[in-house]
This record gives structure tokens, sequence and C-alpha cells, in this order.
């Protein structure tokens, strides 16, 4: 992500980490969900025909490059900070999650397809 996120604005930035926010909150439940019910079988999501989703669902250290990415871009803002693994734990606790919801036309987590990534795939 390093030298194509520079081109973005400042808003650019903050709704970008907003939405990898949402879509690491889902990976996270559905990697729990799937881990703690479906422990060893292959499972094909039929509910997630997202291109995109499907693709990060199916890395095994995509939690770790969402969080890596939102970390980047935090640093990217005015004010940069890094974090430390408490920091970034406190930082996800203290989202706004029904606003981030209710601002990306989400009703539920569920809707983290609707989202629109496609700019943010192509920086991968």
């Amino acid at each position: 992500m390093d030298g194509a996120c520079v081109e973005l604005t400042a808003l650019e930035i903050e709704e970008l980490q907003e939405k990898l926010l949402i879509i690491r909150r889902f990976i996270s439940q559905e990697k729990g969900y799937k881990n703690f019910y479906y422990q060893g079988i292959d499972l094909e999501d039929k509910k997630s025909p997202v291109g995109w989703l499907n693709k990060l669902l199916k890395l095994d250290d995509s939690e770790e490059l969402l969080q890596n990415c939102i970390m980047e871009l935090e640093d990217m803002k005015n004010n940069p900070r890094s974090f430390t693994p408490e920091e970034f734990h406190e930082f996800l606790i203290d989202q706004d999650w029904k606003f981030l919801y209710k601002k990306y036309g989400m009703e539920t987590i569920e809707d983290v397809k609707k989202l629109d990534m496609e700019r943010f795939m192509e920086l991968l």
C-alpha cells in the first residue's frame, strides 16, 4: 500500500480506514465462527459472492494484513501515531460501529459486501 496511498486525500484516507475496520471486524467474526464450528472442514462461503471479500476470507493472514493497512492509514493522517497491539485493540473497541454501518448504508455486519472496495483491491 505504500506508494499508492500517497495520492489519497485526507477524506479518502479516513473513508478507506473506516471500511477496512468494518471488513476486518467481519473477517474476524467469520473466521472465529468457522474455526469454532467447522474446524478442519473446507467450506466455500456461498453467502459472500463478492470476489475481494472471498479473497480476504481465504487468506490465512487477512486480519493481520488489514490491521497493517489500518495502521498505515493512521500514520498517513495529520497526527501520525504508531500502535502497540494493545492500543490497536483499544482503537477497535473505541469505534462507533453503529455509526459506521449507517454511514456506509449497512444494517448489519453481513452487509459488508455492499462496500465498494475495488480501488483498495487495486492497491494490494
